[in-house]
């Protein structure tokens, strides 16, 4: 009896491990060499576990780059868009990577004498000592504008305005040469190109390429990949899903002109609309790339910002990836309480309402900036008529220095100007949009002759250039062009050349280089009295920390208005 029930028990044992080896299939988790994958399908289900089941979390689109974490027999456990869950790898492609083992490092080197370097990434923060000019430091951490760095006598923060980057390898680094001959769409409204495979201050931004256009993928080299986005210039953009999709088709709804402006750019030229864009997008513009700092300040004065046509979206934080939490209609103004300044645009954050901040877009001429309290002082009215041109644009970044471009620096200032010349009751014009230049056609001689036409079709009384300067390290300081010949009003340029340079100049604060002639096409060939500033040298470490400051912009803006309005008054 006693051998008939153990040999019971053990055909009981072996049929249960049988039944269990048969259901259960063990997780299976990589090492740490990760497995990447593709999405092969339209879209691909990330659920809550390895079965169809299991509650949707979300839809992966298709081209998507997935590491894997772990399987189960058919199921991939990935990790996307924050979410971690299960996919079937019948919708996957395994995507081969070589690994880049060089071990990459950044440096810096002081530009100016005497920094300091504090215990904390503000000026608040104690000086632990100050750097004499060319001290070298392995960088350690960067942090909204400050960078920590280690030297042979101290480890602390500096400005990044006054180093000079530089990333050294231990070895030559391998691209991954997956994606190269397959297309590059994009799916943001803007995106930066940038001279080198890094968004650090050392890649400077050249260019920018928008919703709808698709590149050819020349290299790649991590999560970057160079394109060429006009007929004679290449540079690198991020390729992170979220960004664009990379595909071995091109995509069909390709646009003819990846140059032209959208409609929601602030641009007096009228726009072609764009068959990937909204008919009617909120007119507010779209903010850099994630990977680009963000600098935040607060204004010395008491400031205004005035919505003085349409509507304009409050949001939760300074990009058009914030939530919308109010709107800001035609007649309402709010008191700005700081400035959040990307290298090529602006928000301002207001007190919408009690209790309850949000920020604006400033880079509409749906508003403007002021010092006066529309509450009190009402804006005056002049039949006098303006057009200020930001210099360069579209395909043409114009000079650049420390990550910064000449044309987005213009931009900033010329719509900065046209608010304070709007309160003070002046009709203004612009003659190109943020991304964009006055005409598609890439010849200079063309799209510069497109910007004095605004001013001949607009019937203004003058035109305004605003550039800024490019030369060695160590020029510095403002000038102010008209043409003595050519132009029909010399006397006048001249005129409006001195009354502008005496406002702004001062307030710039940068060696005063004079009022100049030359024979600058924009000044030559205008049919109205014309001048060209140089508001100071992106060239130069002091100048350029000016230039990029929004509230030293602001205040630039405010005195360049104020010569206009000057000149106004002596005719």
């Amino acid at each position: 009896m006693k051998t008939k029930l153990v040999k019971t028990f053990s055909i009981f044992l072996l049929f249960t491990t049988l039944i269990c080896s048969y259901f259960y299939q063990p997780i299976h988790t990589e090492a740490s060499s990760s497995i990447s994958y593709k999405v092969t399908a339209s879209q691909l289900t990330l659920r809550e576990g390895p079965s169809t089941s299991t509650k949707k979390l979300t839809l992966i689109p298709k081209s998507t780059k997935l590491t894997k974490i772990s399987s189960k027999g058919s199921w991939i456990k990935v990790k996307y868009s924050g979410k971690t869950g299960w996919v079937s790898s019948q919708y996957l492609s395994k995507v081969t990577t070589n690994v880049n083992t060089a071990a990459t490092s950044k440096t810096v080197t002081t530009n100016v004498s005497n920094l300091n370097i504090r215990s904390g990434a503000a000026i608040s923060y104690k000086s632990l000592g100050k750097l004499a000019k060319g001290t070298k430091g392995t960088v350690l951490d960067e942090k909204s504008g400050w960078v920590k760095i280690k030297t042979s006598k101290y480890t602390g923060w500096v400005s990044k305005s006054y180093v000079t980057f530089k990333s050294t390898t231990s070895s030559n680094p391998t691209t991954s040469a997956s994606n190269v001959g397959k297309y590059y769409y994009i799916t943001i409204a803007n995106l930066n190109v940038r001279e080198k495979a890094s968004s650090s201050d050392s890649s400077a931004i050249i260019g920018t390429v928008r919703k709808g256009n698709e590149f050819k993928i020349l290299k790649e080299s991590g999560t970057w990949v160079q394109i060429q986005y006009t007929t004679t210039k290449k540079g690198w953009v991020s390729s992170k899903s979220a960004y664009g999709k990379i595909s071995s088709k091109k995509h069909t709804s390709q646009t003819s002109n990846p140059n032209k402006p959208d409609e929601d750019e602030d641009t007096d030229v009228e726009p072609t609309p764009d068959p990937s864009e909204p008919e009617n997008p909120t007119p507010e513009e779209p903010t850099d790339t994630p990977e680009d700092n963000v600098v935040y300040t607060k204004p010395s004065k008491t400031e205004y910002i005035v919505i003085q046509s349409g509507y304009l979206n409050i949001r939760s934080k300074p990009s058009t990836k914030g939530d919308i939490l109010s709107e800001a209609s035609a007649g309402d103004y709010y008191t700005v309480l700081q400035y959040a300044t990307y290298p090529s645009n602006e928000w301002v954050e207001v007190m919408y309402a009690t209790g309850k901040k949000g920020w604006i877009s400033n880079n509409t001429s749906n508003s403007y900036v002021t010092l006066s309290n529309p509450a009190t002082n009402p804006p005056a009215v002049s039949n006098k008529k303006i057009v200020l041109d930001a210099g360069h644009g579209g395909t043409d970044p114009g000079s650049g220095g420390g990550g910064y471009n000449e044309a987005a620096l213009t931009y900033a200032f010329t719509l900065k100007t046209k608010s304070h010349l709007e309160s003070m009751g002046y009709t203004v014009y612009t003659t190109r949009g943020q991304f964009s230049a006055c005409s598609s056609s890439t010849n200079k001689t063309i799209d510069l002759q497109c910007r004095v036409d605004v001013a001949k079709s607009k019937k203004a009384d003058i035109f305004v250039s605003i550039h800024m300067n490019s030369a060695s390290a160590t020029a510095k300081g403002t000038e102010t062009y008209y043409a003595a010949s050519g132009n029909p009003y010399p006397t006048r340029s001249r005129q409006l050349a001195n009354a502008v340079h005496s406002a702004y100049q001062p307030t710039m604060g940068s060696t005063n280089r004079g009022v100049k002639t030359n024979i600058f096409h924009v000044n030559r060939m205008a049919s109205v009295p014309s001048i060209l500033l140089e508001v100071g040298f992106i060239s130069n470490v002091e100048d350029r920390s000016k230039l990029i400051n929004a509230t030293h912009q602001n205040n630039v803006s405010r005195s360049i208005a104020q010569g206009i309005h000057n000149y106004f008054q002596m005719q």
